[in-house]
């Protein structure tokens, strides 16, 4: 050990736990406060069982054993420091009414100001990333504040903490290590046993995180009531919220934790609604005493998308029940902008992109009429509503004509072998061929063995031998997907932008597209359309007016920021009308672009012959 660290330790040891100033030990080693700071932080990350703290007063060396322990995290150990300091930094200016200057922080955690200074900034966006109400304010010569509501700053402090991914059979030893000093360690336990306690009466299947974001707010209510500070909302809004099986639950907390905190009915209503935005796993959900006047808005959002996009939210009553009712549940936690939790946003919105679309459309008119933000955890969720109605559809299939020259027996066989190959086709006549024979152009028509192939029709034709060898079978199953595919006719650049508006504009400008740039900005700004693996798929919501189908593909230089992800390869997409192409297309998309190597693959091509060789490939 370094001979200045062993003379700090013996001194701070000599203490008797009392805290020592950064200028008194900085005197005492003939050395900068600066220096002081990087010791006790070369002390404390040794590895020995030696920790130092530090408060306002100073320094001093505790006998309870703050350090985390490396082995408790799933997480390497850079991503945890910086996690778990980005926790104490919002913990620590919780409930600071004074700005902090840097070298508090600084001096707080051992870190030098300029650390503290670009970890705040990466705080600062990642606080905007969970679009929680909450900012760091910053004043010169004063320092930093954290501006927000209580209720905004309790649930951005459990956000940051229950994201840290933790071992399950330590996690009790890591809450008691983050909040040791907020709330005396047999009450944390008490905590535990509360909420296993009621997982098990109200059969919640809590899963891990969900049990790791109940336990933490827990904590940070007792604690923050106690400190006197306390969330204010409407009491009337106790009333509506009465009949949601939450409330009941709630209540049963409530009674529980009565010996440690005084929760009010404002408390309460918060409760409430966090419960409600974790989604529990509760039986009987229907809400009774429902109101009417938020019920009818609901409903005429489900009925316009329905006219916009075909697809049966409101018509069929199971549907709609469905989906009233879950949004109905959701704005009261939304007013609030209380995150609904949801672990599954990015899988949902790549896998089911057309439903995310759709949902994000709902979302949109739920802001405008109903005044709550709608953020995409839970616009999965309306997507897995809408994703169950499209399962739910007959597929419309291709009208198929069967044209035969002999043996109208053999022909019928082979049309049902026809058939079973392939679902899409709807075998609607059996049609002896003839030099006069008149084409339908809303059929497909399959000629076998014909005596000679028709030439010059408007029909979609394809022509097999009666012995239907596996050469015809991959024959009609690459006529289909060339007629659904339409990578063939989209327009390809290689651009150089550098954020999501530039790119959007040059590759509109290029397509002469130009104004479809406010559609797709209204959609980029409900919920950015990047879905990982490098690709974004922007478009416009839909509207009543007709779109005439296109693509326009962007390569650009280098990866942008889009949202949380990064973007190289841009796919805009101009809808058609038909919901069951605009499907068929999206889920081409995902299908093509959902293994990063063959995006980095499309991504380095040159040209488009290349690029479409590339895609035809997958």
């Amino acid at each position: 050990m370094h001979k200045k660290h062993s003379q700090l330790i013996n001194f701070l040891m000599n203490q008797d736990q009392e805290y020592v100033s950064t200028a008194t030990l900085a005197e005492i080693l003939n050395v900068t406060d600066r220096t002081i700071r990087n010791y006790i932080k070369e002390i404390n990350d040794s590895g020995t069982d030696i920790i130092i703290t530090s408060s306002s007063q100073g320094y001093a060396i505790k006998n309870d054993n703050t350090r985390i322990d490396q082995e408790w995290f799933v997480s390497d150990e850079k991503e945890l420091e910086e996690a778990f300091l980005e926790f104490q930094i919002i913990q620590f200016l919780m409930n600071e009414s004074e700005y902090i200057t840097y070298d508090e922080i600084a001096d707080r955690f051992f870190y030098s100001p300029q650390t503290i200074r670009s970890r705040l900034q990466k705080l600062t966006m990642n606080i905007q990333a969970l679009g929680i109400d909450v900012a760091i304010d910053t004043k010169v010569f004063k320092g930093i504040k954290l501006i927000g509501t209580e209720l905004q700053k309790r649930v951005l402090l459990e956000s940051f903490f229950s994201s840290i991914t933790v071992k399950k059979e330590v996690y009790k030893d890591y809450v008691i290590n983050g909040f040791r000093t907020w709330i005396d360690v047999n009450i944390i336990e008490s905590i535990f046993k509360l909420v296993d306690e009621i997982n098990i009466k109200y059969q919640l299947n809590l899963e891990f995180l969900m049990y790791k974001k109940m336990t933490t707010q827990l904590i940070i209510i007792i604690h923050q009531i106690n400190l006197g500070h306390t969330v204010s909302i409407e009491d009337t809004e106790l009333d509506n919220l009465t009949s949601f099986r939450e409330y009941e639950v709630a209540e049963a907390f409530r009674s529980r934790i009565n010996k440690y905190v005084n929760m009010t009915d404002d408390e309460i209503i918060y409760f409430v609604n966090y419960l409600i935005s974790l989604q529990l796993d509760l039986d009987n959900t229907q809400i009774g005493n429902k109101n009417h006047q938020i019920i009818s808005k609901i409903e005429d959002i489900l009925l316009q998308v329905e006219q916009v996009y075909q697809v049966p939210t409101y018509s069929q009553k199971r549907f709609r029940n469905n989906i009233s009712n879950h949004i109905y549940r959701i704005i009261y936690p939304a007013s609030h902008n209380l995150l609904i939790y949801n672990p599954f946003v990015k899988e949902t919105k790549s896998e089911y992109f057309y439903s995310f679309s759709i949902a994000s459309h709902i979302a949109l008119k739920i802001e405008k009429e109903l005044h709550v933000e709608i953020q995409d955890s839970e616009i999965a969720y309306l997507a897995y509503h809408i994703q169950v109605i499209l399962d739910s559809r007959d597929k419309k299939k291709i009208k198929t004509i069967i044209l035969y020259s002999r043996s109208y027996e053999r022909t019928k066989i082979l049309s049902s072998r026809v058939a079973t190959y392939f679902d899409e086709l709807e075998i609607s006549k059996i049609e002896k061929f003839s030099k006069d024979y008149v084409f339908d152009n809303s059929y497909l028509y399959i000629g076998i063995n014909l005596a000679f192939e028709p030439q010059q029709i408007n029909a979609k034709f394809i022509m097999i031998q009666s012995g239907f060898p596996s050469s015809d079978i991959k024959k009609i199953r690459f006529f289909l997907e060339a007629q659904n595919s339409i990578i063939e006719q989209s327009s390809i650049h290689w651009i150089n932008e550098s954020s999501p508006d530039d790119a959007i504009h040059h590759l509109l400008s290029l397509g002469n597209q130009e104004h479809f740039y406010e559609p797709i900005m209204k959609r980029e700004r409900m919920s950015y359309t990047s879905i990982g693996n490098l690709v974004a798929i922007p478009h416009p919501y839909f509207e009543v007016k007709e779109y005439k189908e296109s693509v326009i593909i962007g390569i650009n230089k280098k990866a942008i920021q889009w949202g949380k992800e990064l973007v190289q390869l841009i796919i805009i997409y101009i809808p058609a009308l038909d919901i069951e192409r605009n499907e068929f297309v999206f889920t081409e998309f995902f299908e093509k672009t959902k293994n990063i190597e063959n995006v980095k693959g499309l991504v380095h091509t040159t040209t488009k012959k290349e690029f479409i060789s590339r895609w035809n490939q997958f």
